[in-house]
């Protein structure tokens, strides 16, 4: 049998048969073909250790029992070897260095010099891991000079990236960029020898990381680059180096504020890391995910994804630095939803970790998240004493990211000790920094502070151009972001805007502050009908093809547990069929089951935005200018009245925009007047509801009526009569709510004599900026002749329940000059076939508004839920 014959035959039989078969074999090989068969199976142990670490397992104790049978050193000192290594891939460290401390040994019994400085390579990856950086480090400097000495430059080059790899953890950035270049240089050595611009391409990408952690990101995206075309030109046997690069890529996106690009790249390489079973990888990158997730605001995903790999990282033995970065990003979530103390604990575990380990950078990271923790809870002194701790190291390390956030803290720290002088200098440094290494979230961040300490010492016009800055920053960002995630980025965002609006008007420049009104609750929505933003898949994209198959799976079963979760309200009105339904699975595990599948829902819609969007949100694409809000109001018709309504603090603003230009209205200490009032008149609508099947309801009816005639006397005297005399001059009145105003009907305001909607034709735009979008819209559907009578109506009565729905239908359709589909006739699938090409569409029916959950509201259609 030759080598490649008894090699096929161990691969097909198990480790005891395997034993037995080299028993009987290797006695009757020659020495050359003894040779031969010991190099292939440690070059195929070598190849499986990602793909199959317990065949390269057995494959190494082969080895073993070739040295015993043959009592040569070096083939048992290889197999010990073999052994160690894949240990380590197993992520059995402990276990590992036995043996490859053994078959050191025994390598220098035989006097091989360079075999035992090719078992410190494996040696200097577990010490690492096992935070023994000192034996790491001394190994390898040894190895080194042994590899050198016998002219093996591959070998030399592998260990100086150990060692930088291990200076780079323990935060000496400086000399691991000196031992990147050496080993890079050391490979550029070798020729044109096989696979060697492999080793290049990944020491670029380590030394990349480290150009990264010091805040040099354009740097570090180059070599990301580079190394990322070398991989992919070795085609799918490089792909998990590819998928590796570009998580690193994402990583330095994440740190500048495109969080969509980040989340793109994130996602893709999860998956694949997920595909290979690479489960360690695959919770890393779920790691980096927290960090866009906190940053936009979304601190239940964060929370729940940290706890998963918090939950994970603690059942694998040797990751305690993973196990401490998951800590530390569930920290920033939870910190994000209130909970100081909970967060507080974490982070303690989080340094104690990293503090056993030596792993300096990590446990400055630690710190600062636990001074902006204490900073968020009142606790000046603590937050002070930590942040000049972590501004010292981060300094020290030249990671200039972390120092320039470190720093905008303590400018926070010091305005709130009221040493503006100290704030003004530490800030003024955060934002040199942000603007030199293009950390958008951060920059605008300073810019607002900036601003604020300017207004304070009098400086207007200074306070001016720095809010302005700000905003301008938050649109930079947020134009990079898909729509989703811009609106939970703006969540945090209304300060600053409140700011720059405000002091536009103590200015006199109503213009600019009804500019910054429409920016900071418009935008999303804006930039949407703008660009009438599509997901689309790409041709041959299989992986978004599957996304869609699972969302239309995902979508049926959520509006399944729907019906059953909000039906149960009306159990009374239901079918026998609907009844059982309810008790098979009750509401309250129903209610589960349907924010389980709204929240992977969300997730999914996601990622089909992030693939669609592709380079679009590689590159700002900022469409707002503020002519969008200037030139509005001159093209106004002369009876037309724009009311655009804003809350900040107690004061409500009435912005009116007229043919005459636009003027501004305060009612100082409006806002808990508005929560009181609307609050009465939702429990007046409630209470109608109520006694709308009962015997007496036209007595209950009569009641409630005249209550509610006095409170939207009193919503109409303080949302309207403020500006009574534009009301009396004009026909048409367009309303732009803001936040609880979009839920009031202000047609239904009664004036004390009558309704608005019975003097004035009454209109609502989400947002002033759109009334350009509407109009070009009527225009273009003017210009290609479509009639009013194709107007789509629709009415629903659901059985009675909504008895007026199909009047109302009936009524507008005569207005249009169109038919109606009442009904079983008014379907979801007519709405999509019909609605389209219809100038209005115009549906009676129930709907349901999810506050909770606003993607998942929807409007009731005989055939399905409509969302």
């Amino acid at each position: 049998m030759t080598p490649q014959d008894l090699l096929a035959a161990l691969l097909r039989t198990g480790e005891e048969q395997g034993r037995q078969l080299l028993q009987v074999h290797i006695p009757v090989l020659s020495d050359d073909a003894l040779e031969r068969l010991v190099y292939l199976i440690k070059k195929e142990a070598d190849r499986c250790w990602n793909h199959d670490a317990p065949l390269s397992f057995v494959l190494s104790g082969h080895l073993l029992v070739i040295g015993n049978l043959t009592h040569n050193k070096y083939y048992h000192a290889l197999g010990l070897m073999a052994r160690g290594d894949v240990l380590r891939r197993m992520d059995r460290d402990q276990e590992a260095l036995p043996f490859l401390d053994a078959a050191g040994e025994e390598f220098l019994a035989i006097g091989d010099e360079v075999s035992w400085a090719r078992t410190r390579i494996g040696r200097v990856s577990a010490c690492l891991r096992l935070n023994r950086t000192t034996e790491a480090l001394r190994d390898a400097a040894a190895a080194r000079e042994i590899f050198i000495r016998y002219g093996n430059r591959r070998r030399a080059g592998q260990i100086d990236v150990n060692a930088a790899v291990i200076n780079y953890e323990l935060g000496q950035f400086d000399q691991a960029l000196r031992l990147f270049d050496r080993a890079i240089e050391t490979y550029l050595q070798c020729g044109e020898s096989e696979g060697v611009d492999l080793y290049i391409a990944r020491a670029r990408g380590n030394k990349a990381l480290t150009l990264a952690a010091q805040g040099k990101f354009r740097e570090a995206v180059a070599l990301h680059e580079q190394a990322r075309t070398t991989f992919a030109a070795h085609g799918e046997k490089q792909e998990i180096s590819v998928a590796r690069e570009e998580l690193n890529i994402a990583d330095i996106y994440a740190a500048q504020g495109h969080y969509s690009q980040a989340l793109l790249l994130y996602n893709q390489s999860r998956d694949l890391f997920r595909k290979q079973a690479m489960h360690i990888d695959a919770a890393v990158v779920a790691q980096q995910m927290c960090l866009c997730l906190v940053r936009l605001n979304r601190a239940r995903e964060a929370n729940e994804l940290a706890a998963e790999t918090v939950q994970f990282f603690r059942t694998v033995p040797g990751q305690r630095h993973y196990l401490a970065r998951s800590l530390m990003h569930q920290a920033a979530a939870t910190t994000l939803e209130g909970d100081f103390g909970k967060a507080d604990e974490m982070l303690q575990e989080a340094s104690n970790l990293l503090a056993e380990g030596g792993l300096v950078r990590l446990a400055a990271l630690a710190r600062l998240r636990r001074a902006e923790l204490y900073f968020a809870d009142g606790q000046l002194m603590e937050s002070a004493r930590e942040a000049q701790h972590v501004a010292d190291v981060f300094a020290e390390q030249e990671d200039l990211p972390h120092l320039a956030r470190t720093m905008l803290l303590q400018a926070h720290i010091a305005d709130a000790t009221n040493d503006l002088s100290t704030a003004q200098e530490l800030c003024d440094q955060a934002l040199d920094i942000a603007q030199g290494q293009d950390l958008l979230d951060l920059k605008y961040l300073c810019d607002d502070l900036l601003g604020q300490l300017a207004e304070r010492r009098g400086d207007l016009k200074a306070a001016s151009s720095y809010y302005d800055s700000a905003v301008q920053g938050i649109d930079e960002v947020q134009s990079r972001l898909v729509l989703d995630e811009r609106t939970s980025f703006l969540e945090d965002k209304g300060g600053i805007y409140q700011r720059a609006m405000t002091l536009a008007l103590k200015r006199g420049n109503k213009d600019q502050a009804l500019i910054y009104v429409e920016k900071a609750k418009s935008r999303v929505l804006g930039d949407y009908l703008r660009n009438n933003i599509d997901i689309r898949l790409r041709a041959g994209d299989k992986a978004g093809e599957a996304i869609l198959e699972d969302l239309a799976r995902l979508r049926e079963e959520q509006a399944w547990f729907s019906s059953i979760v909000y039906e149960t309200e009306n159990e009374a009105d239901l079918s026998d069929t609907a009844i059982m339904r309810i008790r098979a699975v009750g509401p309250q595990q129903a209610r589960k089951e349907m924010q389980k599948r709204e929240r992977h829902i969300e997730q999914l819609l996601e990622q089909m935005q992030l693939r669609s969007a592709g380079d679009l949100v590689a590159r700002p694409r900022s469409h707002w200018t503020n002519s969008i809000v200037t030139s509005l109001w001159p093209k106004l018709e002369r009876d037309v009245l724009i009311l655009e309504y804003y809350l900040a603090d107690q004061d409500l603003y009435i912005f009116s925009l007229t043919r005459g230009g636009i003027d501004v209205h305060v009612v100082q200490g409006a806002q808990p007047k508005l929560e009181r009032l609307m609050s009465f008149w939702r429990a007046n609508l409630d209470l109608a509801a109520q006694v709308a099947g009962g015997a007496d309801r036209g007595q209950d009816f009569a009641g409630l009526q005249e209550n509610s005639l006095g409170l939207l006397q009193r919503l109409y005297d303080l949302l309207l009569r403020p500006v009574s005399n534009l009301l009396d001059v004009c026909q048409h009145l367009i309303v732009v709510p803001y936040g609880m105003l979009h839920y009031l009907p202000f047609h239904c305001l009664f004036d004390g004599v009558q309704y608005v909607v019975e003097r004035l034709q009454v209109s609502y735009l989400p947002s002033a900026a759109l009334l350009e979008v509407c109009q070009q819209r009527g225009q273009r559907i003017r210009g290609k002749g479509v009639r009013l009578n194709d107007s789509l109506v629709l009415g629903l009565s659901d059985g009675g329940r909504l008895a007026f729905a199909v009047q109302e239908a009936e009524a507008v359709a005569r207005q249009l000059g169109t038919s109606c589909a009442l009904d079983e006739a008014a379907t979801a699938s007519l709405l999509w076939n019909n609605g389209a090409r219809s100038p209005i569409v115009h549906i009676a029916a129930h709907g349901l508004f999810r506050l909770d959950a606003p993607n998942f509201s929807h409007i009731k259609l005989a055939d399905r839920q409509l969302s």
